[in-house]
Parts: C-alpha cells; sequence; structure tokens
C-alpha cells in the first residue's frame, strides 16, 4: 500500500540513486507541516478520534504473539508526533508500553503523552518521572523506573522487556521479533566488552549540574566497584528477558553495582554491560565463550551507524549528532537488509521522507506473508 504520495518510497528503498536526487530535489521543495503538541494531545482528548486517525487497530496478530507478550520502555523528551510514530509501529494489544518523558520537558508533551496513554489501556506512563541530563545517572533511572512498572504490571505477563529511545524506529515486525525472542529463548541482547578507552568514565567521579543540565567531572578519585567486578562497556539499549531484569532490579550485588555507578560517567552503558560481563554474578540469560567473555554476535537489538575516519567508513546520506548518523533517504536501502531488531536513528523533521518511506515499509512489510529467515538468529547461539 503506497501510504508517502508525493515520491514513489518503492525506488527509494531499491537504492536507485537517480531517483533518490530526484526525490531529494522534492523533498527540498516542499513545505512540510506537522502536529505539534497540543495538536496531537487535542486529537488524543477523543479517543476515537486519535484511535481513527493513526489506525491502532490496522495489525494482525498471530496466536504465537499471543502467546509471547512483549514489554517496551520508551524515552522521550521532546516531539510527541515521533514518539507516537514509534509506539504505532510496535504497538499490539497484548504487549505492554512504559513511556518515560523527561520531568522538565514542556506541559505540550507531558499532555499529549497522557493522552495518548489514556486511550490504550496497556499504555502508561512511568510513576516516577526523573530530570534526565545527558549521560547523568538520571538517564539510566528513567529506564530502571519503567522497567520497575512494568515488573509490577499485573495485567501482562512479559517474556521479554526492550527499552528504546523515541528516536529508534523497528526494522522487524513484531511477529519476527516473537520469533527472534523465542530463538533466543531467555538469552538476552546485550552489548558488553572491556574497553580499557572508557576508564575516565568510573575512575573519577562525576556528578549532575541540575542549573546547567550538564553532568561534570567532580576530581575525586572513584572508589573500585563492589564485588571485584570488571567494569565493562555496551550500549544503554537491550532486549532483556523477565528474569534478568528481575536480577537486576532485586539481586543485592546487582544493587550494589547499580549504587556503586550512580556517580559515574554515562553509567547507562556500563551497568548491563558489567552485570553481563562478570560470570561470578550469575545474571541469567547470558552466553559466554569459551573464553569466558559474553557472546557479542547476540548484540542484535539496534543498529546505530557511528562517525569514523579511514576508507572503510560507512557513509551516512543524512547528518551526524552526537557521533551518530541521523537518517536520510540514501541510506535506507541499507538499513531495510540490517538483522537488528531496531535501527537509531530518525528525525521526523530532517530529510522528512526517509522516515515517512520507512513507515511505509515497515507497515507494508507487517501485513505481507514474507517467510521469515531464521538461520541467522540461529546462528547466533552457536559458538
Amino acid at each position: 500500500m503506497r501510504m508517502v504520495q508525493e515520491v514513489d518510497c518503492q525506488q527509494i528503498i531499491e537504492g536507485n540513486e537517480d531517483y533518490i536526487a530526484h526525490a531529494s530535489e522534492i523533498m527540498n521543495n516542499t513545505m512540510f507541516s506537522f502536529l505539534n503538541d497540543r495538536q496531537i494531545e487535542k486529537l488524543a482528548l477523543n479517543c476515537d478520534k486519535f484511535l481513527n486517525t493513526f489506525d491502532y487497530s490496522r495489525f494482525i496478530v498471530s496466536q504465537i504473539e499471543l502467546d509471547f507478550p512483549i514489554a517496551y520502555s520508551i524515552i522521550t523528551y521532546k516531539d510527541v508526533v515521533q514518539t507516537e510514530k514509534l509506539l504505532r509501529a510496535i504497538y499490539r494489544p497484548h504487549n505492554v508500553y512504559c513511556i518515560h518523558v523527561d520531568r522538565s520537558s514542556s506541559p505540550p508533551l507531558h499532555n499529549a503523552i497522557k493522552a495518548i496513554s489514556k486511550c490504550l489501556s496497556n499504555v502508561f506512563v512511568t510513576s516516577k518521572l526523573e530530570d534526565v541530563i545527558y549521560q547523568g545517572y538520571s538517564r539510566l533511572k528513567a529506564e530502571l523506573n519503567c522497567m520497575t512498572d512494568l515488573l509490577n504490571y499485573s495485567d501482562v505477563k512479559w517474556k521479554y522487556l526492550i527499552n528504546l529511545p523515541a528516536q529508534e524506529y523497528p526494522l522487524k515486525t513484531n511477529s519476527e521479533i516473537v520469533k527472534v525472542l523465542q530463538i533466543l529463548n531467555g538469552t538476552n541482547s546485550i552489548e558488553s566488552y572491556y574497553d580499557k578507552a572508557s576508564h575516565y568514565r568510573t575512575n573519577q567521579t562525576y556528578k549532575e549540574n541540575n542549573k546547567t543540565s550538564k553532568l561534570e567531572p567532580t576530581g575525586k578519585i572513584k572508589a573500585p566497584p563492589p564485588h571485584n567486578v570488571t567494569v565493562a562497556k555496551g550500549s544503554a539499549y537491550g532486549t532483556f528477558s523477565r528474569s534478568f531484569v528481575e536480577f537486576a532490579l532485586r539481586n543485592p550485588k546487582a544493587r550494589d553495582i547499580l549504587k556503586w555507578t550512580e556517580d559515574t560517567f554515562s553509567p547507562d552503558e556500563t551497568f548491563w554491560a558489567t552485570l553481563a560481563f562478570n560470570k561470578e554474578l550469575g545474571a541469567p540469560g547470558i552466553q559466554y565463550l569459551a573464553s569466558g567473555v559474553p557472546n557479542r554476535k547476540l548484540w542484535i537489538t539496534v543498529g546505530v551507524m557511528w562517525q569514523s575516519k579511514g576508507p572503510t567508513r560507512e557513509v551516512c546520506h543524512g547528518m551526524y549528532v552526537r557521533n551518530i548518523c541521523v537518517f536520510g533517504l540514501g541510506d535506507l536501502n541499507k538499513i531495510v537488509q540490517e538483522k537488528t531488531l531496531f535501527i537509531n536513528k530518525f528525525y521526523h523533521y530532517y530529510q522528512p521522507f526517509a522516515l515517512m518511506c520507512m513507515e511505509e515499509w515497515y507497515f507494508n512489510k507487517t501485513f505481507t506473508t514474507v517467510p521469515f529467515e531464521n538461520y541467522f538468529y540461529k546462528g547466533l547461539i552457536k559458538f
């Protein structure tokens, strides 16, 4: 089904360079108009109108999916329009969704997200909001607040939890994600590795400055981590089994490590990784290689194109923000071939046809019966 009328998304997805240049010209000469937070709130105050406008009933759900509910934690701080695009793509009535809105975000954003959550019984705003400071503990705390609420959510006995920022977008349908998670069979997808170059993150203490909204070094030496663990590095995002989430939140040693990370740099990129890296902690759902380190092949949660130099570097056809590619039209052909469950990141207002065409591709994929190639994922859990 064609959702974008102005351009032929199929040719863009297929990587037709001449057509991409043509579509870029059309895009550059088009005045785009997006709903603002207040407009979406107004829509969502009438739930029937909101659900019909954004077509929240068009999904098809199999019994296999119904038997395998998933929990999602979504972190957002701006642009309800993009948060809603992500939610709509991954929404299914048998899953459960927790949204954390930065406490310092605008009232219209808070009001719009609350209004949306009232229209969808399995979507809720976390019970405790944080003033999130980039690279600070508050970022991890926001995630933990949602995870705690999701564990306490009694209506859905979810099997896995996936945490996402609002700028990500799915590459796999709910049906495909379930099939991947069934193959993982309780194993997590957590990026975890030792990185000596990252010692600056944990060899001194840091403090959040709420006045400047920045994380600042204190100059004080940081005490070694508890339980003689090796501090590991990884992504802030992952695919976590329910038992791993319970372990991370409730195990005494895990809580000691969490407490230790509070005054470190980007603890969201060390906490999950450290729990996974240290085999002696006994975190459930971690597959280790013979060398004793986690199997890095299992990192399939989210794909990111990092800014790099050299002849082998990947080309970003969009722009870089904090060394991460914000995708443009010329990136879609490569993106749709990725094996990860999600991709990071898009800005709905930057090269707008990029995310619009991704939406068209994704929803058409959802309603098309395409054989799922599971051999790649089955191969991940073999040594």
